[in-house]
């Protein structure tokens, strides 16, 4: 069992640093303040003071909140690693790792689509292994394939996925290197684990990152179908399991079963009786309404959020709290971003409150 006076100061720092978040209200009042200037100064009088102090010496506009933002959430989640030791700091090392596998992905479909590299370094939250200059000059790449060419000479673990895919499976999609990035990150985790006791709730973690991942590859089968036949193309099989992630909490047959709809709806109610029931049904009204699948991502990304946030009530004395910590600062930080981006598109303070989100 990992010693918990391993974790006792880093945890009394995180649940003091956690005072320090936004709250609800101030949130929802900031959406309301009509200009890029008043979200500015209202910033100057919070926790990101410094941050905003230091942004506004090198740029102007937008880009003062948006930097600020990014600058602040790399310092302050930055520190966490400072905090803990031996197998405590292991814990929080593989906790991390799971932000490098957003990052990629998120750099890797934006490059797919040619996002200008400001746009995808917003995307990303910088706290694992990759740094901000590794995933800076990521971002600047010309494609995917130059992107993992970097990657292969700085990471060359990370990267050793992407390259095994390029030999297999060359002009793969960016659906194809999420998917073995998703795979390496769970297989890399369970072997650091073996080593530590106590990793329940990593483990926990894990396979909720596992369950949807694998829901949402079978709503995509099911959405687009002719995915299938690339998926026959590739793997000369159209067995949907050879892409499911283990070791989830959902057994393949339910995932099968859901797979074998002939919709969406059919394939949520097949899925009806899971934990992600709520976050599913939630997902289908708003896809309803526009048609995208990423509704459904987004849902259960709110579901995990809230998963985590929980932690910290649930293990006071162990990795949950760095794992509940982590999401609120994440969490918090994304609303900051959407309402800096609502302000400048001159969106109403009601359309925006809309959209900012509570994970407790």
């Amino acid at each position: 069992m990992v010693e918990m006076s391993s974790f006792d100061y880093g945890n009394a720092r995180l649940k003091a640093m956690k005072f320090r978040l936004l709250s609800w209200d101030k949130l929802i009042n900031l959406a309301s303040v009509g200009s890029l200037e008043g979200l500015i100064s209202a910033l100057a009088n919070t926790a990101y003071q410094k941050s905003i102090e230091m942004a506004l010496a090198k740029t102007s506009g937008i880009e003062v909140v948006v930097d600020a933002l990014r600058m602040d959430l790399g310092n302050t989640l930055g520190k966490i690693r400072l905090y803990y030791h031996e197998q405590a700091r292991e814990m929080v090392d593989i906790s991390l790792r799971s932000y490098d596998i957003h990052n990629l992905k998120s750099i890797l479909y934006g490059l797919s689509k040619g996002v200008q590299p400001g746009e995808i370094l917003a995307a990303l939250v910088p706290i694992g292994e990759l740094k901000i200059s590794t995933l800076a000059e990521l971002a600047r790449s010309p494609g995917p394939r130059a992107a993992i060419d970097t990657l292969a000479t700085t990471h060359p673990s990370i990267a050793r996925p992407l390259i095994s895919l390029r030999i297999k499976h060359p002009g793969a999609s960016t659906f194809e290197m999420g998917l073995v990035l998703e795979r390496w990150y769970v297989e890399e985790t369970q072997r650091c684990l073996r080593d530590i006791p106590d990793g329940r709730l990593v483990t926990a973690s894990l396979q909720i990152d596992a369950d949807i991942a694998n829901i949402l590859t079978v709503l995509r089968f099911i959405h687009a179908p002719d995915e299938r036949k690339l998926l026959r193309q590739h793997l000369g099989s159209d067995d949907i399991t050879k892409l499911f992630i283990n070791p989830g909490s959902l057994p393949d047959p339910i995932l099968i079963e859901a797979a074998s709809q002939k919709d969406i709806q059919a394939a949520v109610t097949a899925l009806s009786r899971t934990r992600y029931e709520k976050a599913l049904t939630s997902g289908l009204s708003a896809f309803i309404q526009t048609g995208r699948l990423s509704e459904f991502e987004r849902s259960l990304n709110r579901f995990r959020q809230k998963w985590k946030a929980g932690l910290i009530l649930i293990d006071p004395l162990g990795i949950g709290v760095v794992l509940g910590y982590i999401t609120l600062k994440t969490n918090e930080v994304r609303n900051l971003l959407w309402i800096t981006h609502g302000i400048n598109l001159n969106m109403t303070p009601a359309a925006i409150q809309s959209e900012v989100e509570s994970v407790q």
